[in-house]
């Protein structure tokens, strides 16, 4: 599912970068968190095997091998759920959550931590990854210099 996006990072990481180092987890692994959270989208159980859980393109994101619902979590207690049940995915290493709205279908959105709101993802679960990558819809890097 993620041939591409894994081209994409041999090509912009330094392999020898601690913080590029991600762990791939298991199919058995994956099917544990699909039993837990009913409805956990395939594009993020696919991320975990093919990419990896970790960090990216030198700190620009992390994705959690473990998700975890906000409110359960004493590191996101920050954030106000009113309610909602997200399922935190990752973070920016900005203070800013990436997460999936199980309410709403698991939709991804983005926590932000100054304003506390929730920012919707308006494209697919695949591109909500492709986009914390910084690569675009043609593969082209989108990282500032």
């Amino acid at each position: 599912m993620y041939e591409e996006e894994i081209k994409f990072l041999k090509m912009v990481e330094d392999p020898s970068d601690e913080n590029n180092k991600r762990d791939l987890l298991s199919e058995d692994e994956c099917s544990s968190l699909k039993s837990k959270y009913q409805g956990l989208p395939e594009e993020y159980t696919a991320y975990l095997m093919e990419i990896g859980a970790g960090s990216a393109r030198e700190d620009q994101y992390m994705i959690y091998s473990l998700p975890t619902l906000c409110h359960e979590d004493n590191d996101f207690s920050w954030y106000e759920t009113k309610g909602v049940n997200y399922l935190v995915i990752g973070d920016d290493f900005a203070g800013n959550l990436y997460a999936f709205n199980i309410d709403e279908g698991y939709i991804p959105v983005l926590l932000d931590h100054e304003c506390m709101d929730e920012f919707i993802h308006q494209g697919s679960k695949k591109s909500f990854f492709r986009k914390m990558m910084l690569i675009d819809e043609n593969g082209v890097d989108q990282r500032e210099p």
